[in-house]
C-alpha cells in the first residue's frame, strides 16, 4: 500500500499526490492573465487540471518531496 502524500489545495481541499502517474505544468492565458496549469494523469488512467493557486500548491508540494 503506498503511504499517502495529502496537499491541500485553497480551492479543491486535499488531494492525494500518491496515485500520480504523471504531472505536466505549463503557463496558460486565461482570464485576460497567464496562469499556472497543472495537469495530473491519476494511476487509473483518469485526467484532471489544477489551476492558478491550486497548480501553485501542488507545485510546491512535489518540489519538497525532493
Amino acid at each position: 500500500m503506498t503511504q499517502p502524500i495529502f496537499c491541500q489545495t485553497p480551492n479543491r481541499g486535499f488531494v492525494n499526490l500518491a496515485y500520480v502517474r504523471k504531472v505536466c505544468f505549463r503557463k496558460i492565458h486565461l482570464h485576460m492573465a497567464w496562469q499556472l496549469a497543472c495537469l495530473i494523469v491519476w494511476s487509473n488512467g483518469d485526467k484532471e487540471t489544477f489551476f492558478g493557486k491550486d497548480a501553485q500548491a501542488i507545485a510546491q508540494t512535489l518540489k519538497k518531496m525532493k
